[in-house]
């Protein structure tokens, strides 16, 4: 093997076979030690920033509270005697106590928001009316809750035989529910909403 190819080649200046042979007293030992400590001072001077960055461990701290996001309260379903209301319907509801109830399942991440349904009859046609149909979902442990409305005062004798248009809404706020808006909300409130058409008529006898 030549020396061109000896991969120890380059060391041989450094090496500690070098360094059996005395050289006590030489001033020429004393600049070959220091040349050889120095780049070794250098290679670990460069590789402090490198190694300083691989153990100092990420920031865990969280500058923004999840739990002061507010969401938008969500409508799953809305459900009479056990049947979903079919969107956009028509839904078909029967006038004055005979109407029953519905179950409005809402989905809300705010679990500590109270959620208020109103259930609107042509609103904005052309009038922004009041809600014809009120109810409440209270805070709960979980997203997901039901609130329960009566919709005895849906139908009016007027809406018989009637397509009219029904729009439900949740809010995650306390509406107005009357004045110039029937729907406005205190500042950082949120609603959704679901359209169908409803046809009242008159209670079916038994």
């Amino acid at each position: 093997m030549t020396r061109m190819s000896d991969p120890h080649a380059r060391f041989d200046r450094c090496s500690p076979r070098n360094q059996l042979q005395s050289q006590r007293g030489s001033r020429l030992a004393r600049r070959l030690h220091v040349a050889c400590a120095v780049p070794s001072m250098l290679i670990s001077t460069l590789m402090l920033p490198t190694v300083a960055g691989c153990v100092i461990p990420p920031s865990l701290s969280i500058e923004t509270d999840a739990g002061t996001v507010n969401s938008p309260p969500m409508i799953k379903s809305i459900t009479s005697d056990q049947l979903a209301f079919a969107e956009p319907g028509p839904v078909f509801v029967e006038r004055g106590d005979s109407a029953g109830n519905v179950s409005v399942t809402l989905l809300d991440t705010d679990v500590g928001d109270s959620l208020f349904v109103r259930i609107f009859v042509d609103y904005n046609l052309p009038d922004r009316l009041p809600p014809r149909v009120a109810c409440t979902a209270a805070p709960s442990t979980k997203p997901e809750r039901t609130a329960t409305c009566n919709m005895s005062g849906l139908c009016a004798t007027a809406d018989i035989g009637v397509r009219r248009n029904m729009t439900v809404v949740v809010f995650d706020r306390r509406p107005a529910d009357f004045g110039v808006d029937p729907q406005a909300m205190p500042e950082g409130g949120l609603s959704t909403d679901r359209f169908y058409f409803v046809q009242c008529q008159l209670p079916q006898t038994p």
